[in-house]
């Protein structure tokens, strides 16, 4: 079961990405709203929609308030890091899998995946298969 800090935590993995090459643009942030709303309930079903758009709205919240904050790609990433080495039992092979497809879709979103966004991507990658 996935719990509520997940869907936050998985926000600021969004924000780590989108902030990857030093500023969020407006392509990555409506791209953002569409992972949030399409791939939490594709990926994690709940039982309801009203729960989906709950879940949803904590994923936003994580990166919105990452970006209110200004804070850092390195620190939103290791605050991810951090849930997922304390949490791995929910990272079930399609959590990780929705974790890597979002934040490539981020990256593409703006002028295709640079050499940071590169980056954190390979950096995901590695965590997960350690």
């Amino acid at each position: 079961m996935i719990n509520h800090r997940f869907y936050t935590a998985f926000g600021e993995l969004l924000y780590a990405i989108a902030i990857s090459d030093s500023q969020v643009q407006d392509e990555e942030i409506e791209e953002i709203h569409k992972i949030t709303r399409q791939l939490i309930s594709e990926y994690l079903p709940d039982s309801s929609q009203e729960i989906a758009n709950f879940n949803a709205l904590l994923a936003e919240s994580g990166f919105f308030n990452d970006l209110n904050s200004s804070t850092s790609k390195q620190v939103a990433l290791e605050s991810f890091l951090y849930f997922y080495s304390q949490n791995k039992a929910l990272f079930t092979p399609e959590v990780k899998e929705l974790c890597i497809q979002a934040i490539i879709r981020v990256a593409k979103a703006y002028a295709g995946i640079v050499t940071e966004e590169k980056r954190l991507i390979l950096a995901l990658q590695e965590a997960f298969n350690t």
